[in-house]
């Protein structure tokens, strides 16, 4: 080991007389759009001489760890405490290592601890610029259920969100800085824009398929009128989201939905369930219209020929009692119900059926009977007077039971 050389290979060699005086100029200056894409770069040395310089460029923060705080001296005791110090760029920090600039007094010092730093040091350069246009979606169909059908339903869902770490609130930018290093970056050299993004589209999907579900019961829409609700159900994820995001150290810029849509199969189901749907519904309206015109054209009709509801009852149960019956009576009843209907049932001809019903009710030998009280049939079921050997009552149709009688004794 040269006297004015150090093999630390954790150190950054500086050649010649001077170098053994120099000190370290610490940036981080992307050379391509690949190291552009990094979202975090950890500077690939780690001792620094004391009185070196962090530059920190304007979109860029810079995570220090060291032992002691920088720009201040060790402890009282001597021991230091491990500290970490985040800077906002653009700025420029003359840190304060606890190594000695002087490159023989840092090998003697370096030689007692094994040939290490001490003062063990690390940097981390993070890109604070913002990052939107970030797709995600879904890999499998998130089920939900149909609050219209009351079916449950498979649908994929596309869409885009934005993100940064925070660098102009300085109340919380360590903070979010730090929840970023320990929580996603871990001890990677490098972490680049693509690893974060399916890193968050990975939390995503962990989240958002339980909160679209319930999202979609607690709005009660149907699933084939989510299109008409992207924009309601974006503004619903982003503030459900934003807490988890906060956790990684990250804030959450956007989330949109550019796409709710069912699988072909569930749509066709549900398609065919509304047309089924509408078919009943078009079938009981035609029902119930038929019924009301029917009903008006048989209003229309006893209006014409001038005969009440009550008395077409009567009719049907004449007409009953005729059928019923099944003799010759029930023939000429048969004949009076068609001429009665056929002429209109007014008043003269009402009183005329009425009489020829009468006549039709008995046989040709209970006509020959003599009349008066005691050919006089009452009704048991409501009363009226019939003629004797009538088999139904000529007013409520109800048969009427005869006592047959030898006529010999």
């Amino acid at each position: 080991m040269s006297l004015f050389q150090s093999d630390n290979l954790k150190e950054e060699q500086h050649k010649g007389i001077l170098g053994a005086f120099s000190v370290d100029n610490i940036k981080w200056e992307p050379g391509d759009d690949t190291q552009a894409s990094l979202v975090v770069k950890r500077y690939p040395y780690e001792d620094f001489p004391n009185g070196s310089y962090l530059q920190v460029a304007a979109s860029q923060m810079a995570v220090f760890t060291n032992n002691m705080t920088a720009g201040s001296s060790l402890d009282a005791d001597g021991t230091g405490v491990s500290q970490v110090s985040i800077f906002l760029g653009p700025c420029k920090i003359k840190l304060d290592t606890g190594d000695s600039r002087f490159v023989p007094f840092r090998n003697i010092t370096h030689a007692l601890t094994g040939g290490a730093s001490a003062f063990h040091s690390t940097v981390y350069f993070v890109n604070t610029t913002y990052m939107n246009e970030l797709k995600w979606g879904t890999t499998d169909p998130i089920l939900v259920q149909d609050s219209e059908e009351d079916v449950n339903v498979h649908v994929r869902a596309y869409g885009l969100f934005g993100i940064h770490i925070e660098q102009t609130d300085l109340s919380i930018a360590p903070v979010q800085a730090r929840k970023f290093l320990m929580k996603v970056v871990g001890t990677r050299d490098e972490y680049t824009r693509d690893e974060l993004t399916s890193y968050l589209r990975a939390k995503i999907l962990e989240y958002v398929p339980d909160l679209l579900a319930k999202a979609i019961i607690d709005q009660n829409i149907g699933v084939l009128k989510i299109a008409t609700h992207l924009t309601e159900f974006s503004d619903i994820m982003k503030g459900k989201l934003l807490d988890y995001f906060d956790e990684f150290g990250l804030t959450l810029d956007n989330f949109s939905f550019h796409s709710i849509k069912p699988l072909e199969e569930d749509l066709a189901a549900i398609n065919e369930m509304k047309i089924q749907r509408k078919r009943a519904k078009l079938e009981a309206e035609g029902n119930a219209a038929k019924m009301d015109i029917e009903s008006e054209a048989r209003t229309r009709m006893r209006e014409r020929e001038k005969y009440t509801f009550q008395q077409e009852k009567g009719m049907d149960v004449m007409k009953a009692a005729a059928s019923n019956e099944g003799s010759t009576s029930a023939g000429f009843m048969g004949a009076g119900m068609g001429l009665g209907m056929g002429v209109g049932v007014g008043g003269a001809v009402g009183a005329g059926f009425s009489e020829l019903a009468k006549q039709t009710m008995v046989t040709p030998m209970e006509q020959q009977l003599p009349t008066g009280n005691a050919d006089i049939t009452k009704c048991v079921s409501c009363g009226n007077d019939n003629p004797a050997g009538a088999k139904f009552c000529l007013k409520c149709g109800t048969k009427i039971e005869q006592n047959v009688k030898c006529v010999k004794c």
